[in-house]
């Protein structure tokens, strides 16, 4: 059966108004980006995670390099009120030579992001339907 060529032009409209599977951004998620500086300087190495404090919110976080970090929409939060939680990273500490396992792990450095920033922050952000989406974050050392 052959159909006509203008009920196949028909069909592929009708498709193409239909919502499809997920949708770009179903939930109407936000691109966040911002910088992050420790004691004034880009915070070198870190992660950056916003936690919903609200129910109807996305946890959603991004790496640190140079002290930018930046989230695309697609993974970013919804509207709302999010707990920010600031981490440093570092890069392993190799291992002394002739290491075998089972021998102690080398000291591990200290962190440098203080835990005000992280395992006990009260930092807060509220992120609006309408922007701007930049979130600077200047964390301190020094009381």
């Amino acid at each position: 059966m052959r159909l006509p060529g203008s009920f196949l032009v028909y069909v592929f409209c009708v498709l193409g108004f239909l919502p499809g599977c997920g949708g770009d951004n179903p939930l109407g998620r936000k691109a966040l980006s911002g910088v992050v500086t420790l004691d004034g300087a880009p915070l070198d190495k870190g992660a950056i995670e916003f936690h919903p404090l609200e129910s109807s919110g996305v946890q959603s976080g991004d790496l640190i390099g140079a002290g930018k970090y930046a989230i695309p929409a697609a993974k970013g939060v919804t509207p709302g009120k999010y707990r920010v939680v600031i981490y440093d990273t570092y890069d392993t500490p190799p291992l002394p030579p002739g290491h075998m396992p089972g021998d102690p792990l080398p000291p591990s450095p200290k962190p440098k992001i203080p835990a005000d920033w992280n395992s006990k922050s009260k930092h807060e952000v509220e992120v609006k339907k309408e922007g701007p989406f930049k979130f600077d974050f200047d964390v301190t050392t020094k009381k």
